[in-house]
């Protein structure tokens, strides 16, 4: 058997596509399971060991398409499911599945308040859904994320007492207010004998270095790393504090404690923390979800929903995750 998996971006949604790959494995032993995704992110899944091939998508559908075709897969599951994995997966010759990424319902939602939703279900177990036709059940054994064993060892730098911050997203809607990240550290510092490790990515630097300047010298910008040298660096931390971004997902597959600051989106999307050991910090108010990813300011104006979250109640969920 042959079997396409076809999920192009971002780091959050592939993390969580990793149930999926292992369940597939483990059904289908002796199969071909392939994975397509964007080159820039190939490296979240290039030590998977459940993978037969990645193919990587450098934005030419016809070439891809090509690709596919020739391979005659039997199966392609489509857990991406936009215009352009269907023209990809269009005269591949193999079933398709695709996945149910609820459009209408999210538009009601975040345009209008109107929740169809009837329960809070996460994207990993969607994706292990859109899987039922063959035979695919949850594990139970949550997300993966392998590292190479050349780059595992690259931590010994970092103390063994850390405690990870990530203070950046791609939508500034979801960033918690940099100074509150300022005084939270020195918070912690105060109580705790321990690093403060910044992570982001290269175009986060000058934003981290400002938040680690006016920290401590126990503060560590490691913005910049490789995706798997940050996964080693954040696998040191005893948990966390993090906006709703793809490292959080990071960190739940390597079974580190996660504080999450949900502000413009909700749990309805299903793209939450998972661990008995983290939690989730959300204010309700009536504008809320106003956006499906973020935006770049707030539509109403106030950031109520970021700015009312406080240091002195984050510091409190802190111990809860030691």
């Amino acid at each position: 058997m042959k079997i396409l998996i076809i999920r192009l971006s971002s780091i959050g949604d592939i993390v969580l596509a990793t149930p999926l790959i292992r369940c597939l494995r483990n059904k289908y032993p002796s199969a071909q399971i392939d994975f397509l995704v964007k080159k820039k992110y190939s490296e979240i899944l290039s030590a998977n060991p459940y993978i037969s091939n990645l193919l990587l998508f450098e934005n030419n559908i016809f070439e891809s398409a090509k690709k596919i075709k020739k391979e005659k897969y039997d199966f392609i599951l489509d857990i991406h499911n936009n215009f352009r994995t269907f023209l990809l997966t269009l005269f591949s010759g193999a079933k398709i599945i695709r996945y149910n990424n609820y459009l209408f319902k999210r538009f009601l939602l975040t345009e209008f308040g109107l929740n169809f939703y009837k329960e809070k279900v996460p994207v990993f177990l969607r994706y292990l859904k859109t899987a039922e036709p063959l035979g695919i059940l949850n594990d139970n054994k949550g997300l993966d994320f392998f590292i190479d064993k050349e780059i595992d060892g690259q931590s010994a730098y970092l103390s063994k007492n850390c405690i990870g911050i990530c203070p950046v997203a791609v939508w500034k809607t979801k960033r918690w207010p940099k100074e509150n990240f300022v005084d939270l550290a020195k918070r912690i510092l105060e109580k705790q004998d321990c690093e403060i490790l910044i992570f982001g990515g290269k175009n986060d630097f000058d934003y981290c270095e400002n938040i680690k300047s006016r920290i401590s010298p126990k503060a560590k910008n490691l913005c910049g790393l490789s995706l798997k040298e940050t996964a080693v660096a954040i696998r040191k931390c005893k948990y966390l504090l993090t906006n709703d971004t793809g490292l959080m997902h990071i960190a739940e597959a390597l079974k580190v404690p996660v504080v999450a600051f949900f502000g413009p989106t909700d749990k309805e999307f299903g793209f939450y923390p998972q661990s008995e050991k983290s939690k989730i910090i959300s204010k309700n108010y009536f504008c809320k979800p106003c956006s499906t990813k973020g935006s770049g300011k707030c539509p109403v104006g106030d950031f109520r929903c970021m700015k009312d979250i406080t240091v002195g109640e984050v510091f409190l969920h802190c111990a809860a995750c030691l």
